[in-house]
């Protein structure tokens, strides 16, 4: 049965996540990364005085892979477990 592979990585302000899954399951199966807010915010400095703040805020960072759905009637069983990686760590 052929190897399904779904990655994904998100890298925010130096911030990296990745999502690894790995699989032999003859459907394909929902995937999905949700980031709820992000807030960043950078302060500038001139001669020891604040000169410049600068502020991005990112709301609903959403990625996903939605699942095949087999034709009705079709046999549903989960043939073999998925095995999941999630990591957080340095820029990948």
């Amino acid at each position: 049965m052929a190897l399904q592979r779904d990655e994904i990585s998100i890298d925010i302000a130096g911030v990296s996540m990745k999502v690894s899954r790995f699989t032999t399951l003859s459907d394909a199966f929902e995937v999905t990364t949700v980031i709820p807010r992000v807030e960043l915010r950078i302060w500038r400095y001139q001669d020891g005085k604040l000169v410049e703040v600068e502020e991005k805020i990112l709301n609903s960072i959403t990625i996903a892979h939605s699942p095949r759905h087999p034709p009705a009637g079709e046999n549903t069983a989960v043939k073999s477990p998925s095995k999941w990686r999630i990591s957080f760590g340095p820029k990948l």
